[in-house]
């Protein structure tokens, strides 16, 4: 059962906010509101614990709805139940919270853990493309979940991620050429490659092994919230380690210049 509506952004919380700004901009701007399904149905369930949005759940879709909306990329209804502030200017009171909240270890603690989260996500989704674009499966792309679970995990930057599944995809599709592509244990190759990867790159064997997106804006609005609010974030997110110190540091050069007006 939903808890009862937030009266303002403030009542909603930074991770509220976050994940309601990336639900919103994902609406509006054709993203994913995560970078993987999985995550973004986490972000639409809190949403709908805290009561600002209703989702048809456990049914898979409303027959009749007529101000329900859908998300662009993962095909998921909802519909808006926060009357708080008009829809219209949604985003831009999430704007004015961003911009004014003040940053403390509470707030760089949420900030931290979301970027966490976010993390495995990231390398994921680019794990899948790369299968997608060598013609596997794209659902093998969460075995980097149980890779990421297993093995360094957080000791690799998200760029590292990508080289590590860049690679290991690399590695079966020369299996699948030499012993075609429903060769026994090409899923398992892959896998296998993949933590291998990551284990010699963690150990320094290969430490300028990573790959960064070219535009480091992400491509998810959840992405994009957690650089949005920790301003200045820009390529960070892509090679460094979730942080305190990293967030702390955007937190005061953020405060400098809105103190500057």
């Amino acid at each position: 059962m939903a808890s009862p509506a937030p009266a303002t952004v403030d009542e909603l919380g930074l991770q509220g906010c976050l994940y309601l700004w990336a639900l919103l901009t994902g609406q509006t701007r054709r993203l994913p509101i995560a970078p993987t399904k999985r995550m973004s149905l986490v972000v639409m369930a809190l949403l709908q614990d805290h009561g600002v949005i209703e989702v048809p759940w456990p049914e898979t879709r409303w027959e009749f709805k007529p101000d329900a909306q859908i998300t662009p990329i993962e095909g998921l209804q909802w519909r808006l139940a926060w009357t708080v502030y008009e829809p219209g200017r949604l985003l831009e009171a999430l704007d004015d919270y961003f911009d004014t909240l003040e940053q403390t270890d509470f707030t760089v603690a949420i900030g931290v853990r979301l970027w966490s989260d976010l993390a495995p996500a990231e390398a994921e989704r680019y794990f899948e493309q790369q299968l997608v674009k060598h013609r596997f499966a794209a659902d093998w792309a969460q075995d980097l979940a149980f890779a990421y679970r297993e093995g360094p995990g957080a000791q690799l930057t998200i760029a590292q991620w990508r080289y590590c599944g860049w690679a290991a995809v690399r590695r079966g599709a020369s299996v699948a050429m030499q012993n075609g592509p429903q060769a026994d244990g090409l899923r398992d190759s892959i896998y296998q490659e993949l933590k291998r990867r990551a284990a010699a790159v963690a150990s320094g064997v290969w430490p300028n092994c990573s790959f960064s997106p070219t535009n480091p804006l992400p491509e998810s609005g959840l992405g994009r919230a957690i650089v949005r609010w920790a301003s200045g974030l820009g390529a960070l997110y892509w090679t460094s380690s979730p942080s305190e110190e990293i967030l702390l540091c955007h937190a005061r050069a953020k405060a400098q210049r809105l103190s500057a007006f």
